[in-house]
């Protein structure tokens, strides 16, 4: 199994931890745990904005360097222009970020584990999503 955190999931686990925590230690032991190279920025974004950059760009690192981190290449964008477009021709719109890690998730054979109530609604065709908060 693969597991692909999107960042809400790894802001969750790293600062409050609890079940997000537990399901996160357990999936590191028995499968695959990734992240999106996009999730790696709005991570350091927000350390940026942050009211202590310093600690927490620091914090980013460390958590980055125990996460296998995936790319966004000519697959991804591929099938980020379809899905953009499925979801646009039946009304639904995403943030392009969003899309662009389900793309990574699609094209990786993951799960993706996020709270994000845009991509936890099922209308993004091929993504196999949970929550773990």
């Amino acid at each position: 199994m693969i597991w692909l955190l999107d960042t809400n999931t790894i802001i969750y686990a790293q600062h409050v931890g609890g079940a997000a925590r537990e399901r996160l230690d357990e999936a590191s032991r028995r499968d695959r745990v990734v992240t999106s190279i996009l999730v790696a920025a709005e991570l350091f974004y927000g350390a940026e904005r942050s009211g202590r950059p310093e600690a927490n760009r620091m914090k980013v690192e460390q958590t980055l360097a125990t996460l296998e981190i995936l790319p966004v290449d000519m697959n991804t964008v591929r099938r980020f222009g379809m899905l953009k477009q499925v979801l646009v021709a039946r009304g639904r719109t995403k943030a392009d970020v969003d899309l662009h890690i389900a793309a990574t998730a699609i094209e990786a054979g993951a799960t993706l584990v996020t709270n994000d109530r845009a991509l936890l609604t099922g209308d993004v065709p091929g993504l196999a999503v949970e929550n773990w908060l």
